[in-house]
């Protein structure tokens, strides 16, 4: 415990960095390898480098378990999410809010409704490789059955697939990212609202003009049809379904904490799903835990709504211990102190720090996950936010940008690769239709360089 420690330098600090991330994103990137797994075997990479420059296991060991409670409140969150899913599955309420917004469905504007119900699909089942696999598919069917190009088609689906996922509590990309920021993730959402809302309408508008230009009155819309019957057909549905949604969010508005609120929702899902869906309460709570399995003769409904339950959230949970885990034993040695120095004396306003994040969480993507992406970036650019006296709510809302809107065009990361394979088109060809993503980054450069969103960050400074 006493050795005498080597000075860390610049050189030494990149090669350990390198080497660690080296291990964990090539054979993710090449031979499909669980990145969790690779977080974890990281470890060994890790010590005896640092143990290199004088620091003992220990002493390694001491600082990765003093880092990994920082991760705690969010892998809770997200394991509170994983039961509010299962509920509201089982209650009806993710079903029914799909359900309006399917009907809502106008041929003549097919890209605009399209953009907004998946985008409202997206944001209350908080998956955007499900919302892709299911409505999206239904909606790409009527689109070709219009006529219309496969690309444009995608166009609204994907874009919107994506700023919801982003947006949504639901969502693991949120969570993930103020895990890594060590910020409160509802604050976060929050704070992204300036940035999406005005990409949102932006988008809704590109593609309601899109679609008033087009010829696509004989369109054929079946196939929304029977996926909204068979919605009915599954689930008793009525006003009562969207209960535990205003639950929620009523809590949330009155300022009660996040996790006793979210487990409100569950609760009060649950006594929906045994009054008005005919559900037993050992089923409820089993679908809290493991998921709920909806038993539907239509195949794209069942497979919409069988999901959730705190099991389905382990991996992601597992992801974020095991990178704090890895963060804590850099940081205990200062790896991270050295290497985020030099950036630290860059870094002297909002903008650069915006566009820095951006940039890292791009190319972080290369690993093929963006999941990696959001650890990383997350976690190398809190401490020079941190010295450059900057908001960490700006490094969250950036991150979204660069780790998931910008993960769209590297073709071979599992969420474009996923998703465009959902909709059957070519992920290299789609990257000229993701109008959204462009949008993304002129708002955010706009709203950060003019501080359009000073008092929102001044209101949260405050109460620090």
């Amino acid at each position: 415990m006493g050795k005498e420690k080597k000075q860390t330098t610049f050189g030494f600090a990149a090669l350990v960095m390198i080497t660690c991330f080296a291990f964990i994103m090539i054979p993710g990137a090449l031979l499909g390898a669980k990145i969790h797994v690779m977080f974890l075997l990281s470890w060994l990479i890790a010590f005896p480098l640092c143990m290199y420059l004088g620091y003992s296991y220990k002493e390694l060991q001491s600082g990765m378990i003093g880092f990994i409670p920082k991760c705690v409140v969010p892998v809770l969150l997200i394991l509170t999410i994983g039961a509010l899913i299962g509920s509201w599955c089982a209650s009806g309420t993710i079903a029914y809010i799909t359900y309006l917004g399917l009907q809502v469905i106008n041929p003549r504007y097919f890209m605009a409704t399209a953009f907004v119900v998946t985008l409202i699909c997206a944001c209350f089942t908080g998956t955007s490789f499900g919302t892709c696999g299911t409505i999206g598919v239904a909606l790409m069917g009527v689109a070709l059955g219009m006529g219309l190009d496969p690309y444009w088609a995608a166009s609204p689906i994907l874009c919107a697939a994506v700023i919801g996922d982003g947006m949504s509590p639901l969502s693991d990309t949120p969570n993930v990212i103020a895990g890594a920021a060590e910020v409160d993730m509802f604050e976060s959402v929050k704070f992204q609202l300036p940035m999406t809302i005005p990409v949102a309408v932006l988008s809704f508008l590109f593609f309601l003009v899109m679609g008033a230009t087009g010829s696509v009155e004989a369109a054929d819309t079946s196939s929304i049809g029977i996926l909204v019957r068979a919605i009915g057909d599954s689930y008793h549905l009525g006003i009562y379904c969207i209960l535990p949604v205003v639950l929620v969010f009523g809590l949330l508005v009155m300022k009660f904490p996040a996790i006793p609120s979210i487990l409100v929702g569950s609760l009060s899902a649950l006594g929906i799903a045994c009054i008005f869906q005919g559900e037993t309460f050992k089923n409820v709570i089993n679908a809290m835990w493991n998921g709920y399995t909806l038993e539907a003769e239509n195949e794209m409904v069942a497979k919409l709504f069988s999901r959730g339950g705190i099991s389905g959230m382990t991996g992601t949970c597992v992801l974020i211990i095991f990178s704090f885990g890895l963060f804590g034993i850099l940081n205990e040695a200062k790896i991270l102190d050295t290497l985020v120095e030099p950036l630290s004396r860059l870094i002297r306003s909002r903008l650069s720090g915006v566009i820095c994040v951006i940039i890292l969480g791009f190319l972080a993507n290369l690993s093929s996950s963006a999941s990696f992406s959001e650890v990383f970036t997350g976690n190398i650019m809190t401490p020079v936010y941190d010295k450059a006296g900057l908001n960490r709510l700006d490094l969250a809302r950036a991150a979204t940008v660069g780790c998931l809107a910008f993960s769209m065009f590297i073709p071979f990361v599992v969420m474009p690769a996923t998703v465009t394979a959902s909709l059957g088109v070519d992920p290299v060809k789609m990257i000229p239709y993701y109008i959204s993503m462009p949008i993304y980054l002129v708002v955010i450069l706009v709203i950060t360089a003019l501080n359009l969103d000073k008092k929102l960050l001044e209101k949260h400074e405050q109460k620090q």
